[in-house]
C-alpha cells in the first residue's frame, strides 16, 4: 500500500465502514458506477484573521468618477465590487461612490447634449431621465441596475453594483445599418435578432427562464436624423435578486471527481455522484480550495485516511491562504468511501465552510 505522505497529524478514530461493496470475483460489476464520498468535519486551522485592506480598484473608481472619466470609473467600480465581494476587502462604498459620480457626470453630459439639440435643427431630444432615473443608453454594456421602468421604446433604471442585489444588466449595444426607417415591427424584429445573438452567452444559465430581453430603441423621428443605436437590456424577473454579473452565473451539477479549486458548492450531499456548483456570489455551503489524490490498492483504515486527508489539506491551505485563514470560515475535507475507492476514486477534496452559515463570496485569493 503506497499512501501519499503529507505530514504528521491525526484526527479522532472512527469505525471502519462496512465492506458492503464486496462482490464475488465472477459476479459482473457495473461498468460506470458512481463513486461516493463522505463529508467529514475537520477542525479549523489556527491562523489569525486576515486584516482587511482597501481594494485599489475601489480607490481608482472613486477618483476617476470624480474626474468625470465615466467609462473608466464604471469599469474600475465593477471590478472593485466583484473583488471586495470575493476577498472580503474594504472599499465597496468607494466603488459605489465612483458609480454615483459617474452617473452624475453622464447625466450632466446627456442633459447638455439634449438642451443643445433642442435649440438646433437636429432630431427631437430623447429624455435622458425619468423620475430621477437615467436612461439605459447612458450606462454602457455590463452595467447592472434596479427599478426597471419602460416607457414605450425607452428604458429607465437605477444604477446598481453587479455584486449587490440587482434585477438586470445591459447586455450589449449595437448600431443597425443606415437604411430608411423599416417600421416599428420590422425594427423590433431585426433588433431582437441581433441582440439575441450578442447576449446568448449571458443568458445560458439556470435563470434563463426568468431573463427577458428588452430593447431601448430610437423612435422614427430619431432614426430619420441618424440615431440607429439599440441597447440590449436583460431584465431578470425571478423572485431572488441577482448578486453577480451574468457572465459569472454559469451554474449546474458537476461530478465529484471533476471538482476544481474555486468551485462553490451550494449544498454538499453525501454519496452523490454530482454536486450543485453555483456562482460564488450566491449563498453556498462550501468552496473547494484544493484537492489531491492518494495512492494504493487496498482501502486504508478510516483513521489513516482521515489523517492523510487532514494533513494534506492543512499543507495545501498554508500554500493557498499563506499566513491567514479567510475570515469566518472553517476548513473541512471530503474523502472516498470504501465503495468509491474500490471503483478507483482516490480524490481528497479540501473545502472552506462558513462558520456562521452559508458563504456569500469566494474565499480564494486573487
Amino acid at each position: 500500500m503506497n499512501l501519499q505522505d503529507d505530514g504528521p497529524g491525526a484526527d479522532s478514530p472512527r469505525p471502519e465502514p462496512d465492506a458492503s461493496g464486496w462482490a464475488p470475483p465472477d459476479e459482473p460489476r457495473e461498468e460506470t458506477p458512481a463513486p461516493s464520498v463522505e463529508y467529514v468535519y475537520a477542525p479549523p486551522f489556527g491562523y489569525g484573521p486576515a486584516p482587511r485592506r482597501t481594494n485599489r480598484f475601489a480607490i481608482v473608481a472613486l477618483v476617476t468618477g470624480l474626474l468625470g472619466l465615466v467609462v473608466l470609473a464604471i469599469g474600475f467600480a465593477v471590478a472593485a465590487l466583484v473583488q471586495t465581494g470575493r476577498r472580503g476587502e474594504k472599499g465597496r462604498g468607494l466603488a459605489i461612490g465612483g458609480l454615483a459620480a459617474s452617473a452624475v457626470w453622464a447625466l450632466a453630459v446627456v442633459t447638455a447634449s439634449t438642451l443643445s439639440a433642442g435649440t438646433g435643427k437636429g432630431a427631437p431630444a430623447a429624455s435622458a431621465t425619468k423620475n430621477g432615473k437615467p436612461r439605459v443608453t447612458t450606462l454602457g454594456t455590463g452595467a447592472c441596475f434596479l427599478d426597471y421602468e419602460e416607457d414605450l421604446n425607452r428604458i429607465y433604471v437605477t444604477i446598481a453594483g453587479c455584486t449587490l442585489p440587482h434585477e438586470g444588466e445591459v447586455g450589449a449595444e449595437v448600431t443597425l445599418p443606415a437604411v430608411p426607417y423599416p417600421g416599428d415591427a420590422s425594427l423590433v424584429s431585426e433588433a431582437t435578432k441581433v441582440c439575441e445573438e450578442k447576449t446568448k452567452d449571458l443568458v445560458d444559465n439556470p435563470f434563463r427562464d426568468h431573463i427577458e430581453l428588452r430593447l431601448d430603441r430610437p423612435r422614427r423621428s430619431a432614426w430619420e436624423h441618424g440615431d440607429r443605436h439599440i441597447t440590449c437590456v436583460l431584465h431578470y424577473t425571478g423572485k431572488e435578486d441577482l448578486t453577480a454579473p451574468l457572465k459569472f452565473l454559469q451554474w449546474g451539477p458537476k461530478s465529484t471527481l471533476a471538482l476544481a479549486p474555486g468551485d462553490c458548492i451550494e449544498r454538499w450531499q453525501d454519496d452523490s455522484p454530482e454536486l450543485p456548483v453555483v456562482d460564488c456570489g450566491r449563498p453556498h455551503e462550501a468552496q473547494v480550495f484544493a484537492n489531491f489524490r492518494m495512492h494504493g490498492d487496498d482501502y486504508p483504515s478510516v483513521r489513516t485516511l482521515e489523517q492523510k486527508a487532514s494533513d494534506g489539506c492543512t499543507k495545501r491551505a498554508k500554500k493557498v491562504f499563506k499566513s491567514h485563514t479567510p475570515r469566518g470560515v472553517e476548513l473541512w475535507y471530503a474523502y472516498p468511501s470504501k465503495k468509491g475507492w474500490n471503483y478507483g476514486d482516490r480524490l481528497i477534496t479540501c473545502l472552506a465552510k462558513g462558520v456562521d452559515g452559508p458563504l456569500r463570496h469566494s474565499v480564494m485569493p486573487q
